[in-house]
């Protein structure tokens, strides 16, 4: 038999208790840490996948916001013959409750929550200038410089641009105005959310059959990137009535790009009385706008040579609103 001297024997014996103390256990959690994060990373990717395609359905629409010329044309020969204004609007996209989703370890109320309208702000630079005789070419600029508000978690920032071209078809003294055009229109740019994660709750596991306790603390993390492209045309209708000038318009737009969401949630996990583990939940979806949608347009325009326009669009789901301030010479 072999014995150690004290010094070594207590040592030995200071390192197995440092070996045995730690939490209930030091290396591996059990499985239902396992079963939990592979739930949760499930309905993590449910709900990238339901967010994202809520937001493509506005992206296209949004990329070809701004236009708000009546439809009387410019010319070089009897003016006015350029036009240039600022503008301001917001488009109001409706988000379905989050809710209706059917998941297994997240509590959407303590983890992601997203209101049931985002309102989507657009600034905007028009300039017009005539071609020849019923006919004139239209640009716009879009852009939102990177916009923070880190004690509510969001910012966001994006660039547009669009050219447009339109030509008029009837006119007269007691004849509505007539004019028909094509529009191409792209914007880039991105925006993120982040959120406190704050969950108490119980998770059934089916593998086991039992349900524990769980707590988990940390941050979310949700991005939307977007690149979308949109070729437009439309026929638009308007009266001048010297004192007001009410138009209307109807097309399609024939978007195409990409919309994709990052979701990412980061910290600790507890469950059944347990220690703490870290816990990285990583959720990605890419999808294209609405590929082919109508447009619909009614405007209302005052002044001579300065201009104060109210402007209303729709694709039929989304509703947005604009003002805009044009002069011409």
């Amino acid at each position: 038999m072999i014995v150690l001297p004290l010094p070594r024997r207590f040592l030995l014996a200071l390192g197995l208790s440092f070996l045995g103390c730690g939490g209930a256990w030091a290396q591996t959690p059990p499985a239902y840490y396992q079963d939990f994060f592979n739930q949760a990373q499930a309905d993590y990717q449910t709900i990238s996948n339901y967010v994202n395609t809520q937001f493509a359905k506005s992206m296209g629409f949004i990329t070809t916001l701004g236009w708000n010329t009546p439809p009387g044309v410019f010319d070089l020969v009897s003016g006015p013959r350029v036009e240039v204004g600022i503008g301001a609007g917001a488009d109001l996209m409706g988000l379905p409750n989050l809710n209706n989703l059917t998941l297994g370890a997240i509590n959407l109320g303590s983890n992601f929550t997203l209101p049931s309208s985002v309102p989507f702000p657009f600034p905007v630079i028009t300039g017009r200038v005539g071609l020849a005789n019923g006919l004139d070419l239209g640009v716009k600029f879009l852009y939102l410089p990177l916009v923070s508000f880190s004690d509510l978690g969001f910012a966001a920032n994006y660039f547009g641009w669009g050219l447009d071209l339109r030509y008029k078809i009837l006119d007269g003294l007691t004849l509505p105005t007539v004019t028909v055009g094509v529009s191409w229109d792209t914007m880039k740019g991105s925006f993120s959310l982040s959120t406190a994660i704050n969950q108490i709750s119980n998770y059934y596991d089916p593998n086991t059959s039992t349900s524990y306790p769980v707590s988990m603390t940390g941050t979310n993390n949700y991005t939307l990137n977007w690149d979308t492209q949109s070729f437009g045309a439309q026929i638009q209708v308007g009266k001048d009535l010297n004192i007001a000038y009410p138009f209307a318009a109807v097309g399609f737009q024939r978007n195409s790009g990409t919309i994709s969401s990052i979701m990412n949630g980061t910290g600790n996990l507890s469950m059944n009385g347990g220690p703490e583990e870290p816990i990285n939940l990583l959720a990605t979806n890419n999808a294209p706008p609405v590929y082919f949608e109508p447009k619909y347009v009614l405007g209302l325009d005052f002044g001579m040579g300065l201009h104060w326009a109210i402007v209303g669009e729709s694709n039929g789901t989304d509703v947005a609103g604009e003002t805009s301030l044009r002069i011409q010479f």
